[in-house]
């Protein structure tokens, strides 16, 4: 509904003074930036409504943060994380994906000029484990191919294949939202060797068995 209003506002002409630009002076300008940067922006993948009071009281408790984070209601079913600490935020961002009710949330990173308009999740970042691999192919060199393979390569688990329990690659992906995700697939080792190994993805919620892809529940699909 904000971006429909704020579409509706910005095609009305309804005096010449409209088209005169307004500029913004600087003060405070790097404060607030910088305070700005302690943020990620966030929106539940889901059209039900959502209890945003028990949604945002669980995360502060998931996060263990309290009120040293303050969440804002952007508009459009966006909400504005705040932190105190880059520690805080780097913490959140790297062990996600999150979730209340069922309805996975979707994160991004603030950036300067972002708006209500502008604003859209196309990836999530996500933990994906990779299990029936041959024992020489649990390794970092082949973490970063399989995780190229799902999507964009973010991180890989070293302790995961190095422990004394190494059952499984341990990557970090930014998946696309709109394209099924994979169950599971072929690799190819460096001597053409091919086997089926069984995707696994962490804290996931929300994933439609029909189609494949997070964000909507089995009847919108």
């Amino acid at each position: 509904m904000d971006s429909e209003f704020l579409e509706r506002i910005q095609r009305m002409k309804l005096t010449v003074d409209e088209d005169e630009a307004m500029t913004i002076r600087l003060v405070r300008r790097q404060e607030i930036l910088e305070e700005y940067s302690l943020s990620l922006i966030g929106q539940f993948l889901t059209t039900r409504s959502i209890n945003l009071r028990a949604a945002k009281n669980l995360l502060r408790s998931m996060w263990k943060l309290g009120d040293d984070l303050k969440i804002v209601d952007v508009g459009d079913r966006l909400l504005q994380f705040k932190f105190s600490m880059e520690s805080q935020l780097s913490w959140v961002w790297n062990n996600g994906p999150w979730c209340f009710d069922n309805q996975i949330l979707a994160l991004r990173q603030w950036e300067k000029g972002m708006t209500i308009r502008t604003m859209s999740f196309t990836h999530i970042p996500i933990w994906v484990q990779a299990w029936g691999l041959p024992f020489d192919l649990i390794n970092e060199e082949a973490s970063q191919d399989i995780g190229r393979g799902l999507g964009t390569f973010i991180d890989v688990d070293c302790k995961a294949s190095k422990s004394d329990q190494a059952r499984f690659l341990r990557v970090r992906v930014e998946i696309p939202l709109d394209k099924p995700l994979r169950r599971g697939g072929p690799v190819v080792s460096p001597e053409g060797d091919e086997v089926q190994v069984a995707f696994r993805y962490e804290r996931l919620v929300g994933w439609c068995f029909t189609c494949g892809r997070i964000g909507h529940e089995l009847k919108e699909c």
